[in-house]
């Protein structure tokens, strides 16, 4: 069966997902470290690599859509994609997006956070909460069907690298989750502060946005590399750990734009 390549790429972190042309969200997927100084020769290698790690030849990707926050390094992936599949790669943009979002300028607001949107409102309803923590963790709200907006907060490594970047005596810790919220050692203290704060306030954006849509009526679905640290922290009545939200979403806008 023919496959679908679908690329997240973000500030920390590129997502290569493989799926196959079918209904199913099968993703085989790989991570790598963003680089921002890559080439376009070391997109192809990459690619070409992860292809060949799950046994999938390039001559059957039929075709390759990405949300991409890192707009320096577009082209290289457009034309090493091209080079090695010869597809020339879809970028997503906000008016793909087959959702309404009141936003007021779409130009400033990320992709990957309209994706997972759209991935929420078909997947899980009209009403529902993204929290998605990454680089930074955002909070992202799909009221009635309609994208309405959400929240920015620093992600965790960013919290943490910030922390160790201004105080010298600061060990650095395995992102751990707590077993409770007063730490004896300072390694404790820190990890309680990152985890257990975030999460917290995260619990706390989401209890604002209940009351500002007058309605508790949400689910809830965490998502990004860092979403299980937090997931059993945050107290919401109904609420999902989906990690390949971002990978379904793009499948999901393939086939709506085909």
């Amino acid at each position: 069966m023919r496959k679908i390549l679908c690329i997240d790429i973000g500030n920390t972190n590129v997502v290569i997902g493989i799926s196959s042309e079918g209904t199913d969200f099968d993703f085989k997927h790989f991570r790598i470290t963003t680089n921002h100084f890559i080439t376009v020769d070391e997109v192809s290698l990459t690619i070409f690599n992860t292809l060949r790690y799950f046994g999938v030849g390039r001559e059957e990707i039929s075709g390759v859509i990405i949300s991409s926050v890192v707009p320096e390094i577009e082209v290289q992936f457009r034309y090493g994609i091209m080079n090695l599949v010869g597809l020339e790669p879809k970028f997503v943009v906000a008016s793909d997006i087959p959702m309404e979002i009141d936003y007021k300028n779409l130009s400033e607001i990320g992709s990957d956070r309209l994706v997972d949107a759209y991935a929420s409102k078909v997947l899980y309803g009209d009403n529902c909460i993204v929290v998605d923590t990454g680089t930074a963790t955002t909070v992202d709200v799909v009221y009635g069907g309609v994208y309405r907006g959400g929240v920015i907060m620093p992600g965790i490594q960013t919290s943490l690298y910030a922390i160790f970047q201004r105080a010298s005596k600061i060990p650095k810790i395995s992102l751990e989750v707590p077993g409770r919220v007063v730490g004896k050692t300072t390694e404790e203290c820190l990890r309680s502060g990152i985890v257990v704060g975030l999460a917290k306030g995260v619990e706390g954006i989401i209890k604002e946005v209940f009351k500002e849509m007058g309605t508790e009526e949400f689910k809830v679905v965490f998502t990004g590399g860092l979403s299980d640290k937090i997931f059993g922290l945050v107290s919401v009545n109904e609420k999902y750990i989906d990690k390949e939200l971002m990978l379904k979403g793009l499948k999901l806008l393939f086939f709506s734009l085909h």
